[in-house]
């Protein structure tokens, strides 16, 4: 009874924690039946908005002794037809960077066909018995998941603008140029140069490109 207390108590905690952390990185985060959600706005050059929901699981196994944080951080909704065989191949051209190459990160992308929607899910694993010494983990993830959503989500939205438009290749080559540009009008130029030229080389009018709501 009294493990169960601790852990009940330990729940709480991490749920309060949590949501203090969100509302500072992220601004307003609100709590709906045991989810925590934030809206992460102004992302990348093309001011996107993403939607962080985090929630509690069991462990992954019924013997395991640790909860499970899951962060599911939806890109893009309502993603058209015509995009998708394209975007499915940025999304594995993503998943390659952020686990093998230039830009090292965590979880995995996909497209979830139901809802029409390209997301970036984690599961971290917390022991509730030491609930304190996880909060330096958690925090650590949610600044890495910042940086993610501000790097990768231009190539989320020019994918489904435009799609094969641009490869993860000419993607890594536009980071590479960026990497030194603080400035957000400096990286919205380089972008936006990148972007004229990819679409010149296949034929494309870059004004004729309409962004999706």
């Amino acid at each position: 009874m009294a493990k169960k207390s601790n852990e009940t108590n330990a729940i709480s905690e991490l749920s309060t924690v949590l949501k203090e952390m969100m509302n500072e990185l992220f601004g307003e985060c609100l709590e709906n039946d045991g989810v925590l959600r934030a809206h992460a706005e102004h992302m990348g050059v093309t001011d996107a908005t993403a939607i962080v929901d985090v929630m509690l699981e069991g462990g992954l196994r019924e013997e395991a002794p640790y909860g499970v944080l899951h962060f599911h951080t939806t890109f893009a909704e309502n993603i058209p037809e015509e995009s998708l065989a394209d975007l499915l191949i940025s999304l594995n051209g993503l998943n390659h960077v952020i686990s093998a190459g230039a830009f090292p990160g965590f979880g995995t992308f996909a497209y979830y066909d139901p809802l029409k929607q390209v997301y970036l899910s984690y599961r971290m694993p917390v022991n509730l018995n030491q609930i304190e010494a996880e909060y330096d983990n958690i925090r650590y993830y949610l600044g890495c998941l910042y940086d993610q959503m501000d790097l990768f989500m231009d190539f989320v939205m020019f994918s489904v603008v435009n799609p094969g438009g641009m490869s993860i290749v000419d993607y890594m080559d536009y980071l590479d140029e960026v990497s030194d540009i603080d400035e957000l009008e400096g990286r919205l130029a380089a972008f936006e140069e990148e972007f004229e030229a990819i679409a010149k080389k296949a034929g494309i009018d870059p004004d004729s490109i309409e962004a999706t709501e």
